[in-house]
């Protein structure tokens, strides 16, 4: 990243919402994000220090974006609480997996 400062991944700026997967990534519209793109958030989400603009309804002129973008940024606060367990779960998950077809 950045000299361990947190990428941002969700901003609000002049009215819209906006979302990246990389720092070297421009900023694009969140009615845009693709299915993909969604994966890698969460991805960085899970994997990295990420920052997310917080919503507030008056901040997002687009009815779409404020939908979209609420959604998002629930789910990925929601998942801070339990973003170790789940990252321990999946590792461990993953690690069985490795084992399993290392040894085939």
């Amino acid at each position: 990243m950045n000299g361990g400062e947190a990428m941002k991944i969700l901003s609000i700026e002049k009215g819209s919402g906006l979302f990246r997967v990389d720092e070297k990534d421009d900023w694009k519209p969140i009615d845009e994000i693709d299915k993909e793109q969604l994966l890698k958030l969460l991805d960085l989400f899970l994997s990295e220090d990420v920052d997310l603009d917080p919503i507030e309804d008056q901040n997002l002129s687009n009815q779409a974006q404020r939908i979209i973008y609420n959604s998002i940024y629930e789910k990925l606060n929601a998942l801070k609480d339990s973003k170790g367990k789940f990252k321990d779960e999946s590792e461990r998950t993953y690690l069985e997996a490795i084992k399993k077809y290392s040894q085939a």
